[in-house]
């Protein structure tokens, strides 16, 4: 469920300033959601890594959700348009929404719009940042980047039913191991099944 805010952060960056095309580090998440009229709380710190240059974005790690720990794996291949989501072992397999500039994965939206410039820290401490604000899918989303590198530093986005916030750190450039980009293998295996398996597996019928 966090996961839909985790991705969505970077679904429609276009061109106006744009940071590393390749970078990875750790995503802190906080999310409230509302289904059937329960509320639900998710947490987590998870490992990101974006590649702007094969257009593909991938979070891996564990979050906790209403106490339970839920091991996480998300793949946004923009390329292919497909999402692959697995948690704790289960793969799901959707079609992914492209972004509006292809190969623009690391940039501020050329239709955002500039809410604050303002900084963190105090006295020469600090680092400035960018907070923009626009729109996916019809939500509001703000996004915060470093001033003048756009680096992204976290946001909030409304969901259908709840928010997310999320937050940046330890981020570094490059990709250390592409394979972090292949296909979750609990997925290749679901793709190696006959239609025939696939429909009982969806369906329960034989």
């Amino acid at each position: 469920m966090l996961t839909i805010a985790v991705f969505a952060l970077f679904v429609q960056l276009a061109s106006s300033c744009c940071g590393p095309a390749q970078w990875e580090g750790y995503e802190g998440v906080h999310g409230g959601v509302q289904i059937n009229g329960t509320g639900g709380e998710g947490r987590g710190l998870l490992n990101i890594s974006v590649d702007a240059n094969i257009n593909k974005v991938v979070v891996r790690g564990y979050s906790n959700w209403n106490g339970q720990q839920v091991k996480q794996h998300i793949l946004n291949d923009y390329s292919a348009g497909k999402i692959y989501t697995v948690y704790n072992g289960k793969c799901v397999t959707a079609d992914l929404p492209p972004y509006p500039t292809p190969g623009k994965l690391n940039c501020v939206p050329s239709d955002a719009k500039l809410v604050l410039s303002t900084y963190y820290g105090i006295g020469d401490n600090k680092y400035e940042i960018d907070i923009y604000e626009f729109m996916v899918d019809g939500k509001k989303m703000e996004l915060s980047f470093t001033k003048g590198s756009c680096v992204p530093v976290g946001g909030q986005q409304q969901l259908t039913n709840g928010f997310a916030d999320v937050g940046l750190i330890g981020l570094t450039e490059g990709i250390k191991d592409p394979s972090v980009f292949n296909i979750p293998p609990e997925c290749n295996r679901d793709r190696t099944v006959s239609p025939r398996l696939q429909y009982i597996k969806q369906t329960g019928r034989v």
